[in-house]
Order: C-alpha cells, then sequence, then structure tokens
C-alpha cells in the first residue's frame, strides 16, 4: 500500500567532524542540510521531515535494512498465510482484504497517555477529510472500513488487493487525546492550528525513543531521551539537530568540531565526502551506502516549450551526465536510465539511452522549431527566445555545481537558462506542489523497493487548488496508457508477470522523459571513531528510526 515518494535535496552523503575529536559534548550534535516545512508527520513528504521525525515517533510498518516489510508499531505483518489478512467482498461487487493488526500493548505518547486505536482512527479521519490536505491521500481513498476490536486491536479493509496489500504503510499516528479537539473545531485550518505547529515540544505529541524539547524554526530542534519510551533505552541522552541554510557552513562547523556528525540522507555532498576522506581518512570511519535516490530534474510539462517531447530529449542529449559523475563524484554516481534502481529487480536497460550528443539535440530542436543563427540563442517563428528557469535548493551546493555544469552546456545549445534557488522548505512546501516554476526543478525522491510511482506519475495526482494540491506529479504529466500500466502493475501480485509491465513503463517514461533523469544518488558516511550502531538502509526510511541503537564508545 505504500506509494508516495520521499523528497531530497540534491546532497545525499555525509560529512563528519574536525580532526582531534575525542570525545564529543553531552549533547550529541547533528548538522542537517534543511529543513522541514512543517514537523506534523501528516503534511509533508520530504526526506528531512522524515529524518527528524524518526528519533520521535515511529510508523506501523516499514521496510527494514533487509528491504523486507517489518512491524515497528504492530506485531505481526498480515499475510493471506498466515491468516492476519483476508480476501473479503465489497458493495461494489469487488474484491478487497482485510487486515488484522495489532499495535503495542505498552505504547504510550510522551506524556504517559496510553497510545491506542483511537489514535489510530483519529489519523484516519484526518486523513479522509476532503477539506484536509494531507501529503499522501492516496492512503487513505483506498481504506473502505476501519474497526476497532480493543485498544490494541484493529481491522482496516482496503478497496483493492494489490502486490503491496499487506505492507500498511503511509498513516502517521496522531495522538487523539491532544489534537482531535484542535481538528474538530475547524478541519479546514487544521492544519495551522495544530499543536505540531503552535507548541511542536508538546511531550504528548511524540512517541519515539526522543522527545521533542525545543524548537528554533528553520534552524534546530533539540531531543532528550523519552521517559515513557517502552522499546530499548537510548545510551544517549540528548541531540540537537542544527540546520545549515548552505553544505558550505555546515562542512566549515563540522570542521571546527561544533557538529559530531551529519547523517547521509540529509547532510552533505558525496563529493565532499569523497574529499573529505581523502585528507582525513585515517581519522574516521567510512562507509558508501548505495540507495533508492533518484536525483532528476522535473519537468513543468505546462510550460509551453517544455510540453514537447522533442525539446525534453534534446535537453537530455545536450547535457554530458558523464563529465558530472567524473568531475564530482570520483566515478560515482553514474548517469541513470530512468527512476528505476539498476539493482531493483525490476530494472531493464531496453530503453532509449541519452549519451551526450550535441548532434542529435540540435537536430531535435530544430525539428520543434527553434532555430538558432551562428551561436546566438534559439528562436521560434514568433521570435520568442527558448528560455526557461533552473530552480534548486540554497542548502545544496553540489546541487548548484551541478546546475552551472547543465547552464553552461545547454548554453552551448542555444538555450538561456536562468538559475532560481529557493529554501528548502519554500521549494518543497510551495513551488513545487503548487507547480509555481516555469522549467526544471532539480531534486530527488528517495523510494522503497519496487516502488510504484502512482504518485508521481498518474494523471489523477497532478495537484491542483481544486484537490487542495494533493498528489506529487509536480511535472503535469498526463498519459491514458501510463495511468492504465500503473493500475495494472499495482493489481497483479505475481512478479513474474509484473516484470514485463515494470518494462514497458520504463520505455514509455525514458521515451517520454516528464523528468530528466541525472543518477541514483550513493550516500558517503563518515563516522567519528567512537560513535557505533548507526545503519543506513538506502531507501526512504531513514537510518534514526533505530536511533536506540546508537552509543558513543567513549563514555
Amino acid at each position: 500500500m505504500r506509494k508516495f515518494f520521499g523528497i531530497m535535496l540534491l546532497v545525499g552523503a555525509m560529512l563528519a567532524s574536525s580532526t582531534g575529536i575525542t570525545r564529543a559534548a553531552e549533547t550529541f550534535k547533528i548538522g542537517i542540510s534543511g529543513y522541514p516545512e512543517t514537523l506534523h508527520p501528516a503534511f509533508s513528504s520530504s526526506a528531512v521531515q522524515s529524518y527528524i521525525l524518526g528519533f520521535v515517533r515511529r510508523p506501523i510498518m516499514v521496510y527494514n535494512h533487509d528491504w523486507k516489510v517489518a512491524c515497528l508499531m504492530c506485531e505481526t505483518v498480515p499475510s493471506f498465510e498466515n491468516g492476519l489478512a483476508k480476501r473479503v467482498p465489497l458493495k461494489d461487487g469487488k474484491e478487497g482484504v482485510q487486515l488484522s493488526l495489532s499495535i503495542p500493548a505498552d505504547a504510550k505518547w510522551g506524556d504517559g497517555t496510553a497510545l491506542t486505536t483511537k489514535d489510530v482512527a483519529f489519523s484516519i479521519e484526518v486523513g479522509q477529510n476532503e477539506n484536509v490536505a494531507v501529503a499522501n491521500k492516496e492512503v487513505f481513498n483506498r481504506i473502505v472500513d476501519f474497526n476497532i476490536v480493543d485498544d490494541q486491536h484493529f481491522t482496516v479493509t482496503l478497496d483493492r488487493i494489490d502486490y503491496t496489500y499487506n505492507a500498511f504503510m503511509g498513516v502517521k499516528i496522531l495522538p487523539s487525546h491532544l489534537e482531535k479537539a484542535i481538528y474538530d473545531e475547524d478541519p479546514a485550518t487544521y492544519q495551522k492550528r495544530s499543536l505540531y505547529v503552535t507548541a511542536p515540544d508538546t511531550p504528548g505529541l511524540w512517541f519515539g525513543p526522543y522527545l521533542v524539547k525545543k524548537v528554533i524554526t528553520a534552524s534546530a530542534v533539540m531531543l532528550e531521551a523519552n521517559p515513557y519510551w517502552w522499546g530499548k533505552k537510548p545510551q544517549i541522552q540528548s541531540i540537537q539537530l542544527r540546520n545549515f541554510e548552505n553544505t558550505a557552513a555546515l562542512e566549515a562547523s563540522l570542521r571546527a568540531g561544533e557538529i559530531d556528525y551529519t547523517p547521509g540522507e540529509i547532510g552533505l555532498s558525496l563529493d565532499k565526502v569523497i574529499t573529505f576522506e581523502k585528507r582525513f581518512g585515517d581519522k574516521y570511519d567510512f562507509l558508501y551506502k548505495k540507495g533508492l535516490s533518484f536525483y532528476h530534474l522535473d519537468v513543468n510539462s505546462a510550460f509551453a516549450p517544455l510540453g514537447d517531447k522533442r525539446v525534453r530529449q534534446a535537453l537530455l542529449y545536450a547535457i554530458d551526465r558523464d563529465e558530472i559523475s567524473q568531475k564530482l563524484f570520483d566515478g560515482k554516481n553514474a548517469p541513470t536510465l530512468d527512476f528505476i534502481h539498476p539493482d531493483d529487480p525490476v530494472f531493464t536497460d531496453d530503453v532509449p539511452h541519452y549519451q551526450f550528443d550535441p548532434q542529435k539535440a540540435d537536430a531535435l530542436l530544430n525539428e520543434a522549431g527553434w532555430t538558432r543563427t551562428g551561436n546566438a540563442m534559439r528562436k521560434n517563428a514568433e521570435g520568442q527566445t527558448l528560455h526557461f528557469t533552473l530552480y534548486g535548493a540554497t542548502e545544496s551546493s553540489t546541487g548548484q555545481l551541478i546546475q552551472q555544469v547543465l547552464q553552461n552546456r545547454w548554453k552551448q545549445a542555444g538555450i538561456d537558462v536562468d538559475i532560481l534557488n529557493q529554501p528548502a522548505r519554500v521549494l518543497f512546501g510551495e513551488t513545487l506542489p503548487q507547480r509555481k516554476f516555469d522549467g526544471l526543478a532539480m531534486f530527488g525522491w528517495i523510494s522503497a523497493p519496487e516502488h510504484l510511482p502512482l504518485t508521481i506519475l498518474k494523471s489523477d495526482q497532478i495537484p491542483t487548488a481544486e484537490n487542495h494540491f494533493e498528489g506529487q506529479n509536480y511535472t503535469g504529466y498526463n498519459n491514458p496508457k501510463v495511468d492504465a500500466l500503473i493500475d495494472q502493475i499495482e493489481l497483479e501480485l505475481d512478479f513474474n508477470k509484473r516484470v514485463p509491465l515494470w518494462h514497458e513503463l520504463q520505455k514509455i517514461y525514458a521515451t517520454d522523459l516528464p523528468a530528466l533523469p541525472l543518477y541514483h544518488g550513493e550516500n558517503g558516511f563518515i563516522f567519528p571513531k567512537w560513535l557505533k550502531g548507526i545503519r543506513p538502509t538506502g531507501h526512504m526510511y531513514p537510518s534514526s528510526l533505530w536511533a536506540e541503537e546508537w552509543y558513543r564508545t567513549d563514555q
């Protein structure tokens, strides 16, 4: 049932603190690149929010380190085999699936209040309200029935049986004892009035090994150990997550010893990790982790020049992605063919390839009516210049280097490109969801194994004012054949029958190019010698979800 994608900046690696550190201060200091538009778990899909909230709450289910579905806030993953999943007839004559789930009996909110099935019910009520713009509406649209058995047990019925039928992900548990009265007052304005917004340091909002102690908006989040956490007690008692508006400042702080650690998921870029290892490789522990992050350029198809498939193809032929890989990443982060990672079992390379080819780019642009004289910028028959804006995040210095490479290559092809970078909270909180970009937007999706691109490719997932800007199809891509393929893939339980459907989808994607693929990111982790227990997953669920396993060897 997991369909949503997590948003990433063009960073994706990690840098450690300066040389000479043998023992950090009592508070464990983590440097991050970016700050979420909100700490409310239901209203964001960004990787930085997922990372922060990983310390203070838990999803019902996740993909674990072995890329298998696992329970974090349930006791057993339901299946047809164990009897906790059952086929049930629906009122419309179709067949759905009923899942039986149980939450941990000793689960508590951070104020000591019992966490029960009433909280799950409230969370579903919020998500299903058409006047509330949660991040992943599709999850809630598929729930046709919810039944509380007792405080610990519940059943949920979904409107279809798909190949992820038992992966009950996407429902974020909310504290009904604190939030329901606020919600009931006016659901349409709940998002702005929630305690997650007005008082995020309220202990009862959280239920992880840590609680939010203090928030300095756009700057820092301070965490402390949760006395009501029922799981393994964390050794590290206090954590500070400090945001840096640009990666250069984060690197400087690390070298000065002001930060102990920065996570590969949302920290410094791979190129800086590689450089750091060359300089200080004997003083730190290093780990490079390939992952399911897809860095690309979303194309706003509503912007006239880019609505032409030939122009999009020309843009990709006109850039040298191998140059980016070699010069910035020492050959890592190699160019990718499409949104599917080569290690994913449904991947195929039988799709159009776009090696650097200025001649092909020139031919396609001429065919599309964008011609040039000499070295001038291209114009169409009406005398309009081929021009667009390339958007990115101010926090990503590596992204800005890539932008410059792309801008120069496109200039050589006769295309005029402006660069506009915004804080991540603006880019992901407003510009992308409201499709306010007149050109391309550079960022990354982080996903899970065999992750269906429903929210980013289906036409009913295009965010608009009418649907309260729900959905992640920021490109505005609308292809009925792709819509049908996604539906076919989703409902096919036989993996061997799904594979050719996946291959067909990848061919269409690589031909139409609703987004221009750059690379699948690799994260570089640099650990101070005294830090142990951190295990990256390589997918959308961050290492912070297992923060209680982290420990220091210098205490």
